[in-house]
């Protein structure tokens, strides 16, 4: 604390200068004591320093982020060249989709249930398999689809090729097919009210060989390859 040195005046007193041997030291809060804060000019100059080194490492960074997108897309385009150029890219969808087709396909208990029948020695006739119309609704399906059995008409012609008078009697007809898994149907929305279907070949069914036989006689007849 100062010291009061006492004047010749009567009560007065003045305060003499302190020298401090120490430089001063502050607190951190509680009584610990630190030492003193760094200058203005210090602090500038670590500032300074701090500010050139996260300069420094930025282009680095950049480099290192941009050299490895470069070696991730590589890979990645000739993967897709591959892919491309890979013969076997074809064969693996030719084999989905020959086996989207056998799942398409009825058993002999599944045909026995829709036909109402008990055994297949009870299946001679076409018409026990393909009743009503669905029989030369067919036979026209087959006559135009491609080799791949794929085939796209309009309604009215259809019926015209098939001897069908009622587009309800059309529907009714190809809903039998279906149902036997010997034809897929999708609608194509337009004016024209036409399809497109996938016809499968009637020996896809478990049956009889001599139905096969007569319904080769029947397409024959109709002049039908």
């Amino acid at each position: 604390m100062p010291i009061k040195k006492r004047n010749n005046k009567k009560g007065g007193f003045s305060l003499a200068p302190i020298t401090l041997s120490e430089p001063v030291k502050i607190t951190d809060g509680f009584t610990n004591l630190v030492d003193a804060a760094p200058t203005r000019k210090e602090a500038t100059t670590k500032a300074e320093q701090r500010g050139d080194a996260i300069a420094a490492q930025r282009p680095k960074a950049k480099n290192a982020a941009s050299a490895s997108r470069i070696v991730q897309s590589k890979p990645a385009r000739s993967n897709a060249g591959e892919s491309k150029s890979s013969p076997d890219a074809g064969e693996n969808q030719d084999e989905k989709g020959e086996e989207s087709t056998e799942d398409f396909k009825l058993n002999e208990a599944e045909l026995l249930r829709i036909l109402g029948a008990d055994s297949v020695d009870e299946i001679y006739e076409l018409t026990d398999v393909l009743r009503a119309s669905s029989l030369k609704l067919y036979a026209a399906l087959v006559g135009l689809a491609d080799a791949r059995g794929r085939a796209r008409v309009k309604n009215h012609e259809l019926m015209s090729k098939a001897g069908i008078k009622g587009i309800a009697t059309l529907y009714k007809q190809e809903r039998w097919l279906t149902d036997l898994k010997l034809l897929e149907k999708k609608a194509k929305p337009g004016p024209h009210d036409g399809s497109s279907y996938v016809v499968h070949k009637l020996e896809r069914l478990p049956l009889p060989a001599e139905i096969y036989e007569k319904f080769a006689v029947y397409l024959s007849d109709l002049n039908i390859d």
